[in-house]
Parts: C-alpha cells; sequence; structure tokens
C-alpha cells in the first residue's frame, strides 16, 4: 500500500519498526514531549521536503530517536511510531498539551485547518481508549464470565451496532448470517431410562405442563422429539428396510418374533400404507397423539411409528432446548434402541432415570457405561426418581450400589480402569417427580400438604444442572459457540476496515493518481485472472483427488472390518477352548456376550480411530500444499502467523455415531451355539462362528461404511470451502477496490469538497470497528 498524505492511513496502515528514544513514559518533561511530536507530526508529503531539509527539525528528531529522516517514508514510519508511543504509553487522558501545541501551530500557520482537524480526531481521547474508565465511549463488550443467554444478547446488539458503522452491503449480509447462526443454535436433552422409570413425570415437571405422559402420551413406546414451536405433533414410521430388519430380528430374538407377529396380525395388508419405500410421514391431532405412540392403545399403531416430533410454546423450550424422550431402554425392539443412540450421539447432555426402588438394573449400568465409553457422552445426569417413598440414607445406599455396579461390570470388561473417568463425569441428583409436577402444575397446594416444598423436590437442582452444564462457563458447546462467532465477526470486521482503509487511499489521492491507478488496474486485470483461474483449477484437482481417496478409505475400512470378524472369531473359539481345557464346562453366557460385545466395541472405535488419521493426514498434505501457494500470492489459510493444521478444522469429527447398531442377534446366535458346544467338536463350532459372525456383520459394515462416507464427503467439502475462502475473499477484494475507484474517480468534483470531513468519518468508524476487533481476539 503506497503512503498517502493521510495520517488516518498513517495510523492504520503501518507497523513501527523503530523504538521511540524517549516515549511519554519515559520524557523527563512530557510537557516537551508533545511539543516535539506535534511538530514532528506536521509535515505532509506536499511540504516534507522543507522539514528535513532544516538543521533545527534535524536536531528535534535527535530528541525522539536515533535513525536519520532523509525520505517521506521514513518520515512516515517515525510519525508512525510517535502515534504508536503516545497510543501505547499515555495511559490517560493528559495529552491536552498535544491539542495545544497543535493550536500553535495552526495559529502560526504551520498546520492548515485541514490536517489540524485530522490531528486532533487521531488524538481523540475517547478514540484512542486513554481516558479514565467513567469517561469512555460507552460500548457493547462481550464478557464472557456471563451466561450464554446473557452473552447472546451482547452478540446481538453488537452485531446492531455493527451494521450502523457498516459501509458494504456485503458484508452487512455476513452480520446478518452469523446472527441467523447464533439464533439457531440448539442445545439437545436425551432422557434415558428403563420403562416406568419416571422419565414422563421428570419432563413434564420442567416444562411446567403435562405435555407428556397420562394427559398427552401414556406410557410413550416411541422416541419422541420435543421442540419449540407452534404446537403440533407428527409422526414418522418404519421404511421398509428397517421394517425387513425388524422382521429378520424376530427370526432370532422371541420378543421381536411376538412384535411383529402381533404388528402383522392387527394390520394385514393395510401395513403397507405405513411402512413404505421411504419414510412416510403425518401430521396428526396433538390430543390423539397417544394412539400413535402409546403402549395400551387399542389399535397398536405405535408398532409402526418410528420417532414423534412434537412441537410446544413452552418457555422451557424457548431458549433453543430439545428434549428427545427415549422409549425404555428394556424395549424388547432392538431396532428402536438404534434409533435411540442415533439421536443420544447428537444430545449436548443425557439424563439417565432409575427408580429408586428397583435401583440400577444391569441394563441401567451397561447403558451408562456404553453412554461414556462408546458414545462421546462427556456429562451425564443420573436422576434417582420417586425419591419421596424412601429415606435419605437409603438414596445413598442406590448411590453407592450404582457406583458398585459400574465398577463390577467394568471389570467384567476387564475396564476397571476407567472407573474414575466414569464417576467423574456422572452426577446424581434425587427427585420427587410428582411432587415437582404438583408445584409446577398449579396444584402446589398437593405438595405442601405432603410436605414437599418446591426446593425439596429435586426439580431446582435439576434446572440449575441444567443451565451450568447447557450454558454456564464450563460449557464446552457454548464456549465453541463464542469462539467460532468471535472468530466470524473478527474476520468480517476486519473485511470492512480493509475497505475503510482502501477509501482512505483513495480520499487522499488527485484525480489524476486516481486514473493512473485505474491504468494499473487494468494492466494487472488479466494476470489476476489467470492466476485465478489456475488456482481455482488446481482446487477442484484436489478435491478431486480428495474424494478418490474416500474411496481408498472405503476398501481400508472392508478390510479393517474383515480382521476385526476374524478377531471375534478367535476371542471366542480361544475362551471356549481354554474353558473345556481347564474346568472342562462350558463358558457362560454372560462371559461370551462380553467378549463379544467389547470386541465389537472396541474394534469399531479402533477402526474409525485409524481412518480418521488417514482422512486427516491427507488433508493436512492438501492443505500444506495450498498454504505455500497462498503464501505465494501473499495471504493465508486461517489465522496469520500460524501454520496448517488439519485437526483444527476436523477436531470433534468421526467421534460419534458408529456404535449405534444393535448387536443383540449376533450375541444371541453366538450364545446359544456355545450353549451346545461341545469338547469334541469345536472344529463345528469355529465353523459356524464365522458364519454367524460374517452374517450378522454385513448390516453392521454397510452401516459404518455408509456413515463414513457420508461424513468424509460432507468434511470434503467444507474443507475446500474454507481452503478456497481467502482466494475468493481476494477476488471480491479486487472487484470491490476496482468498483470503488471508478467511483471516486466519477465522484471525485462532488466529494472533494467534503474531503476532510468524510475522512475524519470513516476514520472514526475505523477506531471502533478496531476496537471491537480487539475486543474480539481477547
Amino acid at each position: 500500500m503506497s503512503l498517502v498524505n493521510d495520517y488516518f492511513l498513517l495510523y492504520h496502515g503501518k507497523t513501527c519498526e523503530q523504538k521511540i528514544t524517549y516515549g511519554t513514559e519515559h520524557y523527563k518533561n512530557r510537557d516537551e514531549f508533545f511539543e516535539v511530536a506535534a511538530l514532528v507530526l506536521a509535515p505532509t508529503r506536499k511540504d516534507y521536503e522543507k522539514y528535513i531539509s532544516l538543521d533545527s527539525f534535524k536536531k528535534l528528531i535527535t530528541h525522539v530517536t536515533n535513525k536519520k529522516v532523509k525520505s517521506l517514508d521514513e518520515l512516515n514510519q517515525l510519525q508512525y511510531c510517535i502515534i504508536d508511543s503516545i497510543e501505547n504509553d499515555t495511559k490517560n487522558c493528559q495529552i491536552e498539551k498535544l491539542h495545544e501545541s497543535l493550536e500553535y501551530l495552526k495559529k502560526e500557520r504551520i498546520l492548515d485547518s485541514s490536517n489540524f482537524n485530522k490531528l486532533i480526531s487521531l488524538f481523540d481521547p475517547k478514540e484512542l481508549g486513554l481516558c479514565d474508565e467513567d469517561s469512555k465511549d460507552d460500548h457493547i463488550q462481550i464478557d464472557e464470565s456471563k451466561s450464554f443467554k446473557e452473552i447472546k444478547i451482547d452478540f446481538e446488539n453488537l452485531i446492531i451496532e455493527l451494521e450502523e458503522i457498516f459501509q458494504s452491503q456485503e458484508y452487512k449480509e455476513e452480520l446478518a448470517n452469523t446472527k441467523e447462526y447464533l439464533e439457531n443454535q440448539k442445545f439437545s436433552i436425551g432422557i434415558t431410562g428403563v420403562m416406568n422409570a419416571g422419565k414422563s413425570t421428570m419432563l413434564n415437571a420442567l416444562m411446567g405442563k403435562e405435555i407428556l405422559g397420562s394427559a398427552v402420551v401414556p406410557e410413550t413406546a416411541n422416541l419422541t422429539i420435543v421442540k419449540h414451536g407452534t404446537p403440533e405433533a407428527n409422526v414418522f414410521y418404519w421404511n421398509k428396510e428397517e421394517w425387513n430388519r425388524i422382521e429378520q430380528s424376530g427370526k432370532q430374538l422371541e420378543s421381536i418374533k411376538e412384535f411383529v407377529h402381533e404388528t402383522k396380525k392387527i394390520f394385514g395388508d393395510e401395513i403397507n400404507n405405513y411402512i413404505q419405500e421411504d419414510s412416510y410421514s403425518e401430521k396428526v391431532d396433538i390430543n390423539n397423539l397417544a394412539a400413535y405412540t402409546s403402549a395400551e392403545a387399542s389399535g397398536k399403531k405405535c408398532n409402526l411409528v418410528k420417532y414423534v416430533e412434537l412441537k410446544s410454546d413452552l418457555r422451557f423450550l424457548e431458549d433453543g432446548i430439545e428434549i428427545v424422550d427415549t422409549p425404555g431402554l428394556d424395549d424388547p425392539v432392538i431396532q428402536r434402541e438404534e434409533i435411540t443412540k442415533e439421536y443420544l450421539n447428537q444430545c449436548d447432555l443425557m439424563i439417565h432415570l432409575m427408580n429408586v426402588s428397583q435401583s440400577a438394573t444391569l441394563k441401567d449400568v451397561e447403558f451408562i457405561i456404553d453412554a461414556l465409553l462408546y458414545q462421546n457422552i462427556t456429562k451425564l445426569l443420573i436422576v434417582i426418581t420417586r425419591a419421596d417413598t424412601v429415606e435419605k440414607e437409603q438414596l445413598q445406599e442406590v448411590i453407592d450400589y450404582t457406583k458398585t455396579s459400574i465398577e463390577a461390570q467394568l471389570k467384567a470388561q476387564n475396564k476397571d480402569s476407567q472407573l474414575d473417568y466414569i464417576l467423574r463425569n456422572i452426577k446424581f441428583i434425587p427427585i420427587s417427580g410428582m411432587m415437582a409436577l404438583y408445584h409446577r402444575t398449579g396444584r402446589e397446594k398437593k405438595a405442601l400438604d405432603a410436605g414437599f416444598k418446591v426446593e425439596d423436590t429435586g426439580i431446582l437442582d435439576i434446572e440449575n444442572y441444567l443451565e451450568e452444564t447447557l450454558f454456564g462457563k464450563s460449557s464446552s458447546k457454548t464456549d465453541l459457540i463464542i469462539k467460532g462467532i468471535k472468530t466470524q465477526l473478527r474476520k468480517t470486521i476486519e473485511k470492512e476496515i480493509k475497505s475503510f482503509n482502501y477509501e482512505l487511499i483513495l480520499l487522499g489521492k488527485s484525480k489524476e493518481e486516481l486514473e493512473e491507478d485505474l491504468k494499473d488496474f487494468a494492466k494487472k486485470k488479466s494476470t489476476n485472472e489467470s492466476i485465478f483461474e489456475a488456482m481455482n483449477e488446481d482446487i477442484v484437482v484436489y478435491k478431486n483427488d480428495a474424494k478418490s481417496y474416500i474411496l481408498t478409505l472405503e476398501t481400508f475400512l472392508e478390510n479393517e472390518l474383515l480382521d476385526l470378524q476374524e478377531i471375534i472369531r478367535k476371542r471366542v473359539f480361544s475362551d471356549v477352548k481354554y474353558s473345556f481345557e481347564k474346568t472342562k464346562k462350558r463358558p457362560e453366557s454372560k462371559r461370551i456376550k462380553s467378549i463379544v460385545e467389547t470386541a465389537i466395541k472396541d474394534g469399531i472405535v479402533d477402526v474409525i480411530r485409524d481412518y480418521r488419521y488417514k482422512f486427516i493426514k491427507k488433508s493436512q498434505n492438501i492443505g500444506e500444499v495450498f498454504e505455500q501457494k497462498y503464501q505465494e500470492m501473499g495471504f493465508t489459510i486461517g489465522h496469520k502467523n500460524e501454520n496448517f493444521d488439519a485437526r483444527g478444522f476436523f477436531e470433534n469429527d468421526f467421534k460419534t455415531g458408529f456404535l449405534t447398531s444393535s448387536n443383540e442377534v449376533l450375541i444371541n446366535k453366538i450364545t446359544n451355539e456355545v450353549s451346545k458346544s461341545k469338547d469334541s467338536k469345536l472344529g463345528e463350532l469355529d465353523r459356524n462362528l464365522q458364519e454367524f459372525i460374517k452374517e450378522e456383520f454385513e448390516p453392521i459394515e454397510k452401516n459404518i461404511k455408509e456413515k463414513a462416507q457420508n461424513v468424509s464427503q460432507i468434511l470434503i467439502d467444507n474443507f475446500f470451502t474454507q481452503i478456497s475462502e481467502p482466494l475468493k475473499v481476494f477476488e471480491k477484494k479486487l472487484i470491490k477496490d476496482e468498483k470503488a475507484l471508478q467511483d471516486r474517480i466519477s465522484s471525485f468534483e462532488e466529494n472533494d469538497s467534503q474531503k476532510d470531513e468524510l475522512t475524519i468519518e470513516i476514520h472514526k468508524k475505523v477506531k471502533k470497528l478496531e476496537t471491537f476487533s480487539r475486543e474480539l481476539k481477547a
């Protein structure tokens, strides 16, 4: 950027490369420093030669630097360093002396009115941030010590203020997109537990209305997603592929066999009206939802329903909260468990309910361990329901028993080293759900008569936990959202600052200089277009290469999953053989079940980890190539002075969603086969194990490959969008700069008389934007 006679460009466009010998903190005579500073700042491009030729001026310069000044560029550098010194060293509003010195120079006609006004504006204490706190301009600050809800309001107010400052329509649209992103953030709460654990009662108490449970959805048999919106209900049915899997599972599992038989008997040929090639959905009367979701409803439509989406205008849901209310863990239809896991993978928090009278069942314990070790759930709240039916000592016994059961199950899986990690991520809260519901639905007298104030029910403890976990300072999701929004706003602000600075350059030039610049633009245009075309072609080539690599990774997955099948077979066979050799007995079914489950889960985790490593390594190589290309062009991918790191692009990817398939049928086949095995026929057992594992691994492999491919394709698209962003930004900047140059030439006479006022106005906007940018970076 060529330097022009404009103090504001001097302020915004340079980097101080020399140390001021006597900054404001070091100068013995503070007043004298400002006098010297004023004189050094007085020369402009038009008259600088007469200053630097004077011995007296040269002597003055030695008071602030040991470098000689022989050119305009060296003078501008010194002027910038003085400005920088005043901003950094002067910590209060005591720069009146500088203003007095500038007034004196104006009076003596050393400074003309135009440059005097610019310097006075440049050294406005409020803009420089030199004033005491009470006298600073009020502006929006993002205080991360606040709750997310408060920070969200601060962001919204900041965007409104930025919209008033911004001039470029393109960047105003970027602000609007950031605001939309902020408003669309959702926080999902997954609710799990065995049947009759009290899920609906607790949820109704939280929401302050009996939207679930006996009033609307008695004995819910389906997964229900509750969102904020105009009250309505939609039901979604199984598709043909999903229903075929249910029927196939029924051939091995008695509970599902009965479920399929019952469903076919009730619906007959009419089942095809609901079970279609693609999932069919319909809007239903919210007051008649029980007919579709209740296990007790005579029509048994719940058998055909995959999940329900329910919208409510409840205040509890207004902050972007969504609730995923799951069917009981002991649901006989294993495909419902798969659907549940799919949704829980997307939840920000899981609440698991246990009936105090049932304590921790094996199903509870297995689910808790699976969620924390394999489903990427980082925080789990265990709610002990019906706490009003037992004494406090018994509540503690239930909690202790749950911890002991978790430890025992981990030992059975040879994972007892994970106990501390699991317990560290679990919070226990007892609740009297019905008493809380009374308080929240206008029947508090019933609860009070029973001796329960609202604070005794446990509902307030749950609400406080939700508030802190979802929106508090410890929330990893809110932290990620805040950082993302700050980064996006800072990028947009910096682009608008560059736009304003370019406008300042144009305001400082004569019409002849502007016309010369336009000619240079025209000369460079074809060269730039060639560079952009070549870079875009490179991006297409590398993107196609990355997509081809996904096919290579699919082959890698196939081979790894084949190896995993062999590992499972060997582990089961070896355990059976060892048991016969040592005890003359077959191993217990629960041991075989643990071996198979652990092998599958650990094996898939390892495979996906290796897949992720290969994917990131490929992306890293591509990113480094483009980083080098961009550096040659003068700009970077991501943040300046930071080396490209693909891990930053994919930090939280490939970590969820790959362990949702049920292994119940495979485990049932293997345990049945082992229970019939004989020491003399181990070869037959080995062959059958191989056959069962291969057959049941087909849907598991298909599911994993589809998910890996879908995630990879999306990530590749997002990755190359970010890779190409600097190029697109640069292209747009050149187009904007050319248009700004053309507009300035066409309106030169009209705006020339207002040049000084426009310059000061733009400078003030830039100063505000720079302040916001610094705060967003902090």
